[in-house]
């Protein structure tokens, strides 16, 4: 194996210039007072840790998780269905089925949410107030990101050993008894995928919000986009890891409540 460790050299420093050094630098620019990138007039100060306090952070912040949970949610109750209907059904096509799922993906993402934008825009949905609120955008959120909860929770259930489903119809286990005690639990892993790989886009995003939400609904990708638009690197440096912070230890939490259930059943 040791001759194989030179080829690990391109992939290194491809991560230290290009994740490492540019982590490194938005810590320094937090620590500083400058004109948009230009160090040479830069001065030391904690302006932009001071304004972490502004309620309106909070409040963005808060709102991005409350959209993020929702989606999840809805993607969990529409995803782990169809995954499951589509596992243990007698379809040829299966796989078919998956690329006409996955098929509105391949067309601009942009493009997809004027699609709504436009269809809410309509009279019929104008009369009805849809756009600007929470609930459109987490509507345009889910639509956007459910194949991400349904590929992972089909994949397992591909996976899933049919021998001990059919253990437990041949000892006379009901129907939803085996769901609960073999399907649900072995499925588990591609649920806690689907859950961070919505959660994530869901909860960082901004276009969603700005298109359908008007301006009504502000999350932190849209805080972090202004603070940039306006060239101030240092408050956005630190808005940037602040927010990396929060949805990394959401994502711990998680992943140690999950691997706990695991390891208790």
């Amino acid at each position: 194996m040791k001759r194989f460790k030179g080829y690990a050299i391109p992939y290194f420093v491809w991560l230290v210039f290009f994740v490492v050094a540019p982590i490194v630098v938005m810590i320094i620019l937090t620590f500083m007072q400058t004109n948009a990138m230009d160090f040479q007039g830069a001065t030391f100060s904690l302006d932009a840790y001071h304004r972490l306090a502004d309620p309106s952070i909070l409040k963005a912040l808060w709102n991005s998780l409350i959209v993020a949970f929702f989606t999840v949610l809805v993607c969990l109750l529409l995803g782990y269905p169809t995954a499951y209907f589509l596992s243990f059904s007698k379809i040829k096509n299966k796989k078919l089925i998956l690329l006409l799922m996955i098929l509105p993906m391949w067309s601009n993402s942009m493009l997809r949410i004027v699609s709504w934008l436009r269809l809410f825009s309509t009279d019929f949905f104008a009369a009805l107030n849809v756009l600007g609120s929470t609930w459109s955008v987490v509507f345009v959120t889910v639509t956007t990101y459910l194949p991400f909860m349904i590929f992972p929770i089909f994949t397992i259930l591909e996976k899933m050993d049919r021998s001990l489903l059919e253990a437990s119809k041949d000892l006379g286990v009901p129907a939803w008894k085996t769901f609960l005690k073999i399907t649900l639990p072995l499925s588990m892993e591609g649920v806690s995928s689907g859950v961070l790989m919505v959660f994530l886009p869901a909860a960082t995003g901004f276009a969603i919000s700005a298109t359908i939400g008007q301006g009504k609904v502000r999350l932190i990708g849209n805080l972090l986009q202004s603070v940039f638009e306006k060239n101030n690197y240092n408050f956005g440096s630190l808005l940037s890891i602040f927010v990396s912070i929060v949805i990394i230890a959401i994502v711990f939490v998680f992943s140690m409540l999950s691997s706990r259930k695991r390891r208790a059943e």
